[in-house]
C-alpha cells in the first residue's frame, strides 16, 4: 500500500505545474494557429524571429541562452529562416570569438507583422480577461522565479 506523505503540496496541486501546463497551452495555441492560417513557419520559428526583431544583432549563443535551447538546434533554425530570406547571419567577432549575428530581413519584418495582425484577436481575449495590472503582477513574479531558478539549475548552452 502507497504511504502518503503528510504536509506537502503536490506537484499537480502547486505553482509549478500550473506554470508548466500554462507553458503547454501556449505552445499548443500558437502551434495551431500556425498550422490553420498557413504562413509557411512554424510557430517556433516566429518566436525566434520576434525575439530577433527587437534584439538586432543578437549572435546565436545569446539567443540559445535566451531560450534555453542547444545552440545546434537553433543554428538549424537559424539556417532555415536564412533560407527563407526571413533573417540574415553575419558572422561577427565578440569577447576575441567569433560569433553569428542574427539580423531581421524587410521580408521577415513584413511576415511578423501580418502575422501579429492575424493572432491579435486571440491576445485581445486574454488582454480581456486578464487586466493590465494583474499581467504585469504575472511577469514580475514570473521573472523573479525564473531569476531563482536560474541561480539553481545547471545549463550548458
Amino acid at each position: 500500500m502507497r504511504e502518503i506523505i503528510k504536509d506537502r503540496i503536490h506537484f499537480t496541486e502547486g505553482m509549478l505545474f500550473e506554470i508548466r501546463i500554462t507553458s503547454r497551452y501556449l505552445t499548443l495555441m500558437g502551434n495551431q494557429a500556425f498550422e490553420k492560417l498557413h504562413f509557411n513557419l512554424s510557430f517556433e520559428e516566429y518566436l525566434i524571429m520576434d525575439i530577433i526583431s527587437y534584439n538586432e544583432g543578437i549572435c546565436q549563443r545569446d539567443l540559445a541562452r535566451l531560450l534555453l535551447r542547444d545552440r545546434s538546434n537553433l543554428g538549424k533554425i537559424a539556417s532555415s529562416l536564412e533560407k527563407k530570406k526571413m533573417i540574415k547571419v553575419k558572422p561577427d567577432i565578440k569577447n576575441n570569438h567569433p560569433v553569428k549575428k542574427l539580423y531581421i530581413t524587410e521580408k521577415g519584418k513584413k511576415l511578423c507583422n501580418e502575422i501579429y495582425i492575424k493572432l491579435e484577436p486571440s491576445l485581445k481575449k486574454i488582454n480581456q480577461d486578464i487586466n493590465k495590472k494583474e499581467q504585469d503582477y504575472i511577469s514580475t513574479s514570473l521573472m523573479k522565479l525564473r531569476k531563482t531558478l536560474e541561480n539553481i539549475v545547471e545549463t550548458q548552452i
